[in-house]
């Protein structure tokens, strides 16, 4: 329950306050600073600048991740160290990368030995290769950079399953059922719930490590988990859904794993998480303490946030991905400006605590190439970088955990505070031809701050710092080239209330 404590906890940050007292400006009493920012002179706006919608504004937000599955599990098997260090560098490191600060490590089923149909990467070893046999040293390159993560900074891990080990389902593959139907054994849902609870004890036990969370589902309402195809997958309809979370959660219980809690359902659309929750009974709700989502798919993003609210769950927004992401220098921006965009809507409308990416390094022969970082998993261990990663970067490096999160009244920009800095950070994405766009930021105090910094990706740059422009005492003005997103950087800003 601390976690829902958390969510919901009383006591707001020093901006919500803020919040609070400017959206009671009508009800009197209350004057916003008028003096502020009295060494700026004020901006001129030519159109209908953008406003902040602080009255929507959110302080829940605790960072950006990626799953590990499933280049961890080739990249942490590389014999050349330094690149391995470089890659992670690029992932996890808040100063040399994009600093993500969130992992979601996957306990692999491992396929039958007889199957040989996974994708490079995607034959995740398991703990438990047969009933009754236990091997620890199984899954050692994912685990190296879980390990490797925690030393960069990641400070919440979550744990989570495709499929059970191949010889407690129905079809013998962890890719499926022969029909795409429920692929876990009857005889098996106890035996399936100790597995994951005991690789989360021995995590913690054995390398100190504790899952915050634990999922022991990925998509169970899909129907494309298959027997043969390339990745482990396992269907699960609503009521075995709710069946192996009751189990799972009393396992966790009965080991004394008091630091995880369950997790679910990750569906891959928000429609699916947002139906199967109106269909769980209340002791599979009351075990759940964070609802997961994939955002691939749906438009109930306003009623799954109110669910979470009402029930009082964390919220996360946990799988997305974008293809077509091209190597680094190519001019293609769609893959750029589909990721932005997903991350405006799902902040703004879902506000989900964490938005996580699928995978963050991606093998460069597969069909679609969704990776920030693309590498080799099958020959000479190489990478390169893509315009997802400075496109991804134009949000992590600047909106950290921490920050309040602040919709605008224009749907191509995003705005976040973050009061322990005192930093302000507005994200414009233009898939347009070059322009200007005015924010009205009159509730700030700039202190001895009289510009901002500004950060671009577009076909032509790469995160690329550009001249600083002028703060105003009542706003910005931002130049955005053809095809960008856009990033503006104020230091020394606090928010005015008298």
């Amino acid at each position: 329950m601390a976690h829902n404590q958390e969510r919901r906890r009383g006591k707001r940050s020093y901006i919500l306050m803020g919040v609070a007292l400017i959206a009671l400006l009508a009800g009197g009493g209350i004057v916003i600073n008028q003096f502020a920012n009295q060494s700026l002179k004020p901006l001129v706006f030519l159109e209908e600048p953008v406003h902040l919608k602080m009255d929507q504004s959110y302080d829940h937000f605790e960072g950006w991740g990626t799953s590990l599955a499933w280049w961890a599990n080739d990249l942490g098997g590389w014999k050349d160290q330094a690149k391995v260090n470089e890659v992670m560098d690029l992932v996890f490191d808040p100063e040399k990368g994009l600093g993500l600060n969130i992992v979601r490590y996957n306990i692999g089923g491992e396929e039958n030995p007889e199957m040989k149909a996974l994708r490079p990467g995607g034959d995740v070893p398991g703990f438990q290769p047969e009933p009754g046999e236990w091997d620890w040293n199984a899954d050692a390159g994912q685990r190296a950079v879980l390990q490797g993560s925690m030393e960069r900074g990641v400070n919440i891990a979550e744990a989570f399953s495709n499929s059970p080990p191949y010889w407690m389902t129905i079809s013998g593959s962890v890719t499926g059922a022969v029909d795409g139907s429920n692929n876990l054994r009857e005889d098996q849902y106890d035996a399936f719930a100790d597995y994951l609870t005991e690789v989360v004890k021995h995590y913690r036990d054995e390398w100190g490590i504790t899952f915050r969370t634990l999922n022991p589902l990925n998509e169970p309402s899909s129907d494309w988990w298959k027997k043969g195809n390339m990745q482990e997958g396992s269907h699960f309809t609503n009521e075995k859904q709710a069946e192996i979370i009751k189990k799972v959660a009393a396992s966790l219980k009965s080991k004394g794993l008091d630091g995880t809690v369950i997790s679910a359902a990750d569906d891959n659309s928000i429609d699916e998480t947002v139906f199967n929750f109106s269909l769980y009974d209340q002791d599979t709700l009351d075990v759940i303490q964070q609802i997961n989502t994939h955002s691939y798919n749906g438009s109930k993003m306003e009623e799954l946030r109110t669910l979470a609210e009402q029930q009082g769950k964390k919220l996360w927004m946990s799988e997305y991905g974008t293809g077509g992401s091209e190597p680094h220098g190519h001019e293609d921006m769609t893959s750029v400006q589909e990721l932005a965009e997903r991350i405006m809507f799902d902040l703004k409308i879902m506000q989900p605590s964490a938005w996580v990416y699928w995978q963050a390094v991606e093998d460069e022969g597969a069909n679609n190439n969704w990776g920030f970082i693309h590498a080799n998993f099958n020959g000479e261990e190489q990478y390169e970088m893509t315009k997802q990663y400075y496109g991804m970067a134009q949000f992590t490096k600047y909106i950290r955990p921490g920050a309040t999160i602040i919709p605008t009244d224009d749907g191509r920009t995003l705005v976040a505070y973050d009061a322990d800095k005192q930093r302000l950070v507005l994200v414009i994405r233009n898939e347009l031809s070059a322009g200007t766009k005015a924010f009205e930021l009159s509730g700030f105090e700039y202190g001895k701050s009289t510009s901002a910094q500004v950060y671009q990706t577009s076909p032509e740059r790469d995160m690329e710092k550009l001249e600083d422009i002028p703060l105003y005492a009542n706003g910005v003005e931002v130049p955005t080239a053809d095809n960008s997103v856009t990033t503006v950087v104020m230091e020394g800003v606090t928010l005015q209330v008298n």
